[in-house]
């Protein structure tokens, strides 16, 4: 299996968040440190994190006894994150990412929800390396296994177990790639595992550079606020708009006030059906609140959703919020005669 070069937008080292670099699939979420580990990783928000064997260490992690230089990048217009590492006799290609769950209008989903996929590519030279999952494994076979907390992982090489980890051990010559998948349902390991991480990774770029094609932001700094928007994709979903939060399950319901400055992100640049949502969830959730003197409809939420009307009429709005923007809402009205 070998991985075509793209082209890359590099992140700077200031850029790199402190718990490391996001990925996901508007289900799931990730994120990557700077040495291509998985600190993190929820394969569904709502359900939370899965936790690593071992407390502090990452979930997957790739190990080198050589001296590695590595260097991160998303894919333009995408949320997949390369990683290229540089030691004395080889260059390696970290790929990661989650499948897309969400198809594009016309596309069936090709792809399952719920699964993060790596694949490491040998670009120059020929190296040997690690791959380490810290899981605490119910099954094992050849190629796959079963944590004990219900989430599965696959190779498209032989796995080595033990009570608190899996490893693989991989040599690769130039061109050579090897796969590794983590899901919350069961995955078939081998050599055809290889075949299908390349065919998400297709489906998963196309779909982030048509949504990226979408933008109608004209300014000199384009490619900030998209990736800025990229981001902010990555925490919507059905379920509404989540961030990173502490406690059990890792995320939580944004603040209202997050949630309406994303939409007006949103609206600027002209991703019409995400603004659209995300009103619709601010004004579900906070016209309770406003009603029992709780919380009032802020200015951020007023002034996208007047902006919002004046580019798109009440299209795309739901009968709700259409109604509250024709004021015929009391609450919005009133909060709306004390701005």
């Amino acid at each position: 299996m070998s991985l075509p070069h793209s082209r890359l937008t590099a992140v700077h080292e200031d850029g790199l968040a402190p718990l490391g670099l996001a990925i996901g699939d508007m289900r799931g979420h990730a994120r990557i440190s700077a040495d291509a580990a998985l600190v993190s990783l929820a394969l569904d928000r709502t359900v939370g994190s899965l936790y690593p064997s071992r407390p502090g260490h990452p979930l997957l992690s790739l190990q080198t006894d050589d001296e590695v230089h590595w260097l991160s990048a998303y894919v333009p217009g995408t949320n997949v994150l390369e990683t290229v590492g540089r030691a004395a006799d080889a260059e390696l290609r970290v790929v990661d990412f989650l499948a897309v769950a969400e198809g594009r209008p016309g596309q069936t989903e090709a792809v399952p929800a719920g699964r993060f996929i790596r694949i490491v590519t040998c670009t120059e030279g020929e190296g040997s390396f690690q791959l380490v999952c810290a899981a605490r494994l119910a099954m094992a076979a050849n190629t796959e296994a079963e944590a004990a907390d219900g989430w599965y992982l696959a190779c498209s090489r032989p796995l080595a177990w033990g009570a608190d980890q899996a490893t693989v051990d991989v040599h690769l010559a130039a061109g050579e790639s090897v796969a590794f998948m983590i899901g919350d349902a069961p995955i078939t390991g081998g050599p055809a595992l290889a075949a299908g991480a390349l065919h998400a990774l297709g489906d998963t770029i196309h779909y982030w550079t048509w949504w990226s094609d979408r933008c109608r932001y004209k300014g000199d700094d384009f490619d900030t606020r998209l990736r800025e928007a990229l981001a902010l994709k990555l925490s919507c979903s059905e379920a509404g708009f989540h961030a990173d939060a502490p406690g059990v399950t890792g995320f939580a319901r944004a603040p209202l006030g997050e949630v309406a400055r994303a939409a007006a992100a949103f609206l600027a640049l002209g991703y019409r059906g995400e603004c659209a949502a995300l009103l619709a969830q601010v004004y579900d959730e906070g016209r309770e609140g406003a009603s029992h003197g709780r919380w009032s409809f802020d200015e951020a939420f007023l002034r996208t959703l007047d902006a919002y009307v004046v580019r798109y009429g009440t299209l795309g709005l739901s009968d709700d919020l259409r109604r509250a923007a024709e004021a015929q809402d009391p609450v919005l009205q009133c909060t709306k005669c004390m701005a």
